[in-house]
């Protein structure tokens, strides 16, 4: 048996009636403007924006120049306080090597000092036997 083909009913819209009057508009012209109003609106609050990232900008560059400044100068001292410091440990073992030859001329000294003082007991002991004879 064949089949029975369904037949799909469409639906009519209905035209109602409106109890609003409608004015006649001029949606073109008040569209372009609300349009560029907008525009210019978004335009002025993201040059406001940018404005104010570029000022935020150079204070941070400003900031970081001043801060590579100090930065700089902190180099600057390092550098000469180690450069002090070696010619100072330079001058200590100098001093060092001054202090351990004197220290080796005071032993001399004193080595020689007392054979000068042997020297001169020996020699007030013979003037002293001089006299007693």
């Amino acid at each position: 048996m064949p089949k029975k083909k369904k037949t799909i009913k469409k639906k009519v819209p209905v035209k109602r009636k409106t109890t609003k009057r409608t004015v006649a508009k001029k949606p073109v012209q008040k569209t372009k403007e609300k349009a560029s109003e907008r525009y210019d609106d978004h335009h002025s609050v993201l040059r406001e924006a940018l404005k104010d990232i570029a000022k935020e900008l150079n204070q941070l560059r400003e900031a970081k120049a001043e801060v590579e400044g100090v930065l700089d100068d902190v180099v600057g001292d390092i550098t000469s306080t180690q450069n002090k410091e070696v010619q100072l440990k330079d001058q200590l073992r100098k001093l060092s090597s001054v202090e351990n030859s004197l220290t080796l001329k005071r032993g001399r000294m004193r080595k020689k000092l007392e054979n000068v003082k042997t020297r001169i007991s020996k020699v007030r002991q013979l003037s002293n036997q001089m006299e007693n004879i």
